[in-house]
């Protein structure tokens, strides 16, 4: 009965974190502000990192503290290391001391010497392949989780899972939404370029268009940038895509 309090506490909490937060990277911080509070304990305080692995790239998207970021960033320069292996794998990494780990000797060393002795990293359950995700546990004391606590983080991990997974795909729609907010303000800043030159040099389209990509080539400049010079120079001045 006291596990399933707990649960459903977290739970709820996970979802008015969604709720009450502005954008998904404050929502994250929040997790992850909230995942440390939560799991640390009579074995000292825990700091938590949340690492993201999306196209093959790793990074902390959320951390309860900056010490916290500076750890899980230290993983990245190294290419490997107990969090990177727990996000790639989605397999459970405990390390109970770095001054007894073989396997990361040099992540280890330079860990130890930021004051961290154990890890524990767990994956998240992620919907879909575009994502996965890891969460890192950090504490400056040897053997700070025991099995009571690797059983209480998993447990935890499996119930944030899909709060999670609800902002990495917001975050995925925002990205897309972002993307396509460019690409129009391309379209619009070309075609509006192309009209110019039509009008300038009493020309077809295609001769505009190529006139365009061959300043661009020249110049060695994004096509869109030469558009928008074109469009400045005839006093039309920075345009606007605007939606219906």
């Amino acid at each position: 009965m006291e596990q399933a309090s707990r649960t459903g506490s977290i739970m709820e909490k996970i979802q008015d974190l969604l709720l009450d937060t502005q954008d998904v990277e404050d929502f994250l911080n929040e997790l992850a502000r909230f995942t440390a509070e939560n799991l640390s304990g009579p074995r000292g305080e825990v700091l938590c990192g949340i690492t993201l692995l999306r196209h093959r790239t790793a990074a902390t998207v959320a951390s309860s503290s900056e010490r916290a970021r500076q750890l899980d960033e230290l993983q990245y320069n190294y290419g490997d290391g107990p969090c990177l292996r727990c996000a790639r794998q989605g397999v459970l990494v405990h390390i109970p001391d770095f001054q007894t780990e073989t396997l990361w000797p040099d992540y280890s060393a330079t860990v130890l010497e930021h004051g961290i002795r154990s890890v524990l990293a767990v994956p998240f359950e992620l919907a879909g392949d575009e994502a996965r995700a890891g969460l890192n546990l950090y504490s400056d004391r040897p053997h700070a989780f025991d099995a009571s606590a690797v059983e209480h983080a998993v447990s935890y991990v499996a119930q944030a899972s899909k709060g999670l997974s609800l902002a990495v795909r917001i975050a995925q729609h925002s990205d897309a939404a972002n993307n396509l907010k460019a690409a129009l303000d391309s379209r619009t800043v070309i075609d509006t370029a192309v009209g110019i030159i039509i009008a300038q040099n009493r020309c077809s389209q295609d001769e505009a268009i190529e006139l365009i990509k061959s300043a661009s080539s020249t110049r060695n400049v994004k096509l869109r940038e030469v558009a928008a010079a074109i469009v400045e120079s005839a006093g039309s001045g920075p345009l606007k895509t605007h939606f219906s």
